[in-house]
């Protein structure tokens, strides 16, 4: 689900546009897409994480979630 850079209230995409449905905030996908990015770039840089250790995170959240999924499927 999708987050308002704004003010954290949850954001649906209305063609052409993501909107806030809390706060009304709306904008272009792109735009949406490029906030979310520079905000997480952001936070990591503040908390110290290194892009290296971001990207084996999401290997390591990716293989978790596909290890469940076949789990599951037996």
């Amino acid at each position: 689900m999708a987050r308002c850079p704004d003010c954290g209230g949850e954001v649906k995409y209305k063609a052409p546009f993501m909107v806030c449905l809390d706060c009304g905030l709306s904008m272009k996908r792109w735009d949406f897409d490029d906030t979310s990015r520079k905000i997480k770039e952001e936070f990591r840089s503040e908390i110290g994480e290194s892009n290296e250790e971001t990207e084996r995170k999401e290997r390591q959240k990716k293989r978790a979630y596909h290890d469940w999924i076949m789990k599951k499927e037996e």
